[in-house]
């Protein structure tokens, strides 16, 4: 669904969602995204299904869209949010919908604020961080095309009204180091990645979409995404920059660039 129309329809909607403040949670998240579509799409081909039907939580023209809607207040664990990747990556559902609200308080910088991610002991571990299967991957690095790692740090969360501390490795990108368009590679998968808002604007959405038969050249080799660690590092992924480039159909058609120098990650 890269590079598709409703791919662009669907960054307009969620660029347009960042300013409407009545997001309190997801199925009112959901209403806001959908209002927003209906600039483009008549609301006749605009579809919220029961949670429970494995419809999608939007479905346009039979188009299955998942939603995650986290915040300070309802944080949700990283599986849960893994599960619609995983959907992704077998192809059930086109695109997935991660979006973070944030307060405006520093501590917000900590992805930890709003996802539950696994925590790290304080030294020691030798085994890689939230290894996922089916597909193999660590699965914090699917908010690396917003995040960075760094050495563990405390910080305050809220759970069921009681203030706690726990660890963080991962912290959110200020907007003005945020890379708007992304590839993620999974075995032999690749993803898209649309970055939009930030944490500044107190909104960030995460909009994950297959990128199926396109190819890729390296600018800049593999570059390892580590979180420091002692007794050694620990690997969330790798990192190249690529172009992106079309792949041959026909005989004597046309290869085109669709992307310059943009980040693959290699999780």
């Amino acid at each position: 669904m890269y590079r598709s129309e409703l791919h662009e329809i669907l960054v307009q909607a969620l660029e347009r969602s960042k300013w409407t403040r009545s997001t309190r949670d997801e199925d009112n998240y959901r209403q806001v995204i959908c209002s927003h579509l209906y600039a483009d799409i008549s609301p006749n081909n605009t579809e919220i299904p029961s949670t429970r039907s494995g419809s999608g939580d939007i479905r346009i023209f039979g188009r299955k869209i998942e939603l995650k809607y986290v915040n300070p207040q309802k944080r949700d664990k990283l599986d849960i949010i893994l599960a619609d990747i995983d959907l992704l990556l077998e192809s059930k559902v086109e695109f997935c919908i991660v979006a973070l609200r944030f307060d405006s308080e520093h501590k917000d910088t900590h992805l930890v604020r709003t996802v539950d991610i696994p925590l790290l002991s304080a030294n020691g571990a030798a085994a890689p961080i939230a290894q996922h299967a089916p597909h193999n991957y660590y699965g914090p690095g699917i908010f690396l095309p917003a995040c960075y790692p760094h050495a563990i740090s405390r910080v305050s969360i809220t759970e069921s009204g009681k203030s706690k501390k726990t660890n963080s490795y991962l912290s959110v990108e200020q907007a003005h180091n945020l890379e708007r368009s992304c590839f993620l590679r999974v075995g032999a998968n690749n993803l898209h990645v649309d970055v939009i808002g930030s944490r500044e604007d107190g909104l960030l959405i995460l909009l994950y979409k297959r990128a199926d038969d396109v190819t890729f050249d390296t600018k800049v080799g593999l570059q390892s995404i580590e979180v420091p660690y002692a007794p050694a590092p620990l690997q969330l992924a790798t990192l190249e920059r690529v172009d992106v480039k079309t792949k041959p159909g026909l005989a004597g058609r046309k290869v085109g660039i669709l992307e310059q120098d943009v980040p693959r990650i290699l999780l």
